[in-house]
């Protein structure tokens, strides 16, 4: 990492160090109250004691892939629905549910 001189008297352009410790671009992320109290909950049920950033990345890499099986739960779940519909195995009363969500009589 290149140390950083300045000169007496002069105000540099920036404090940060040009080079970072990664060859990775960072992402700003601000720490609103929400995001402070969602990461106290995963602290509180967890025990975790990681710094904010690095629970932060941890989340948002396992949230992704949460997200991708759950999306993937819900086509298969669909895809058997229209199979079973098709098979002739899946009797549904189309009246019925329109009643059901039908506004209610005033």
């Amino acid at each position: 990492m290149t140390k950083m001189t300045f000169r007496p008297g002069v105000t540099p352009r920036s404090y940060t160090v040009l080079e970072m410790p990664s060859k990775h671009p960072r992402i700003a992320v601000t720490a609103d109250p929400e995001l402070g109290e969602a990461l106290a909950r995963v602290r509180a049920a967890t025990g975790t004691r990681e710094a904010d950033a690095t629970l932060l990345r941890r989340l948002a890499v396992e949230g992704a892939e949460a997200e991708l099986e759950a999306r993937r739960n819900r086509r298969v779940a669909a895809e058997a629905l229209f199979e079973a519909m098709d098979a002739g195995q899946f009797d549904l009363d189309l009246a019925a549910v329109d009643r059901l969500n039908a506004p209610p009589a005033a």
